[in-house]
């Protein structure tokens, strides 16, 4: 606008050029701003998927979703968290019935041999690393339930890198064989009470994002994959940052 004005009305900003710059630092600073908030995305020409990170409510996106659990497969509230994803799916999804939630991954982890017991509150038996209950929601929803931390006999749940790639290559195959290339909802990984210390914000959704496109140049199992961070915690990601990393995943 400044300029604007100092071309069709010079007058108006007669000794007041410093507007100028005040105007064009302000323009700056909006447009890096703009940038910033918006939700990257990134098209993959060549695997012909998405990658997108979104601000939102996991529940809330009309598709499949993984839900991060523990190799015990523990349910109860007051073990797990209320406000972390697995408790929010026991909530909304199970209107908070547990014998319904327990039943259903019980019959999900048929022919599934737990590999040891624990003894803690709660449940015992210790699936391994990487298992996952594929959960029916309605029509071709499917939640995940991937057991990608150990409890210890304090009910202390801890991951490593490690056990989050081999747990997202599992749900990876289990999306192929349940899905019909349909959108994957996943959300941070390794935070809360299930946290990898080495872990950020930041590497876990290159890491989701990486592990997807690396699993789909293989071949394709699902067209979009779609990180959803809770409006509390998207402050943690630098979104032009994953926009950047994500174009540079095209050009390799």
């Amino acid at each position: 606008m400044a300029s604007a004005l100092a071309l069709f009305a010079p007058d108006l900003l007669n000794g007041r050029w410093y507007l100028l710059a005040v105007a064009g630092v302000l323009a700056v600073f909006y447009t890096l701003f703009s940038l910033r908030q918006k939700d990257p995305e990134q098209k993959f020409p060549s695997e012909s998927i998405t990658v997108r990170l979104v601000e939102g409510d996991l529940f809330d996106q009309n598709a499949s979703v993984l839900v991060g659990m523990t190799t015990t497969f523990d349910t109860e509230p007051g073990i797990i968290e209320n406000r972390s994803v697995q408790g929010n799916l026991l909530r909304r999804i199970y209107n908070g019935i547990q014998t319904r939630l327990d039943a259903e991954l019980t019959s999900a982890l048929t022919g599934i041999r737990p590999v040891g017991t624990i003894t803690k509150p709660g449940k015992e038996d210790i699936y391994p690393i990487g298992t996952v209950a594929v959960l029916n929601g309605e029509g071709a929803t499917r939640y995940y339930c991937v057991a990608y931390t150990e409890m210890d006999e304090h009910n202390r749940a801890q991951g490593t890198i490690r056990s989050i790639l081999d747990s997202l290559d599992s749900v990876w195959d289990a999306v192929d064989r349940n899905g019909n290339g349909d959108p994957i909802c996943v959300p941070l990984l390794g935070q809360g009470q299930s946290r990898v210390p080495e872990l950020t914000a930041e590497v876990a959704v290159r890491l989701i994002a990486f592990s997807f496109l690396l699993r789909a140049r293989r071949g394709r199992f699902s067209r979009e994959l779609r990180i959803v961070v809770h409006p509390n915690e998207i402050g943690k990601i630098d979104r032009a940052e994953f926009q950047a990393f994500l174009r540079s995943l095209v050009a390799g």
